[in-house]
């Protein structure tokens, strides 16, 4: 998001500071330049995902206890993810059942969980910025260097 510091004197004696939330909006455009789609998120924190033809995908909001609850086109729950004050963050379907968990260690290795709990996967950072992406079995299955 787009923040703006205002800064506003009243005689010279107080000072106040506001932030101002200004809407932002992403295309998606293909190798030809032809839209293939939008995100968008208003000062709210509401962030809308459309189509090429700006037909609204869904949505997703988080409010101010970190839950972030998914919606489809109709506005409808798909699926809600918490994260505690440890940093596990749980996911859960439509009906709130668990359907999965995340983790990070104080080593910096991200661990992903099944509903019971089995690994499914696990990412780790070196210090020059690659991730390395493993399976439940720990074959390396991709990275990504962020520079």
């Amino acid at each position: 998001m787009n923040n703006a510091k205002m800064v506003i004197l009243a005689a010279g004696f107080a000072v106040m500071t506001a932030v101002c939330m200004a809407d932002t909006k992403t295309t998606y455009r293909d190798s030809m330049g032809r839209v293939q789609g939008t995100v968008t998120t208003d000062r709210y924190g509401k962030t809308t995902y459309r189509d090429s033809m700006g037909r609204v995908q869904g949505s997703y909001t988080t409010d101010r206890y970190g839950k972030t609850t998914y919606r489809d086109s109709m506005g409808r729950v798909q699926a809600t993810q918490t994260t505690d004050r440890y940093g596990k963050t749980t996911y859960r379907d439509a009906q709130g059942r668990v359907q999965g968990t995340m983790t990070t260690d104080n080593y910096g290795k991200t661990t992903w969980r099944d509903a019971q709990g089995r690994v499914q996967g696990s990412a780790t950072a070196d210090r020059y910025g690659k991730t390395t992406y493993r399976d439940a079995q720990g074959r390396v299955q991709g990275s990504k260097t962020v520079k």
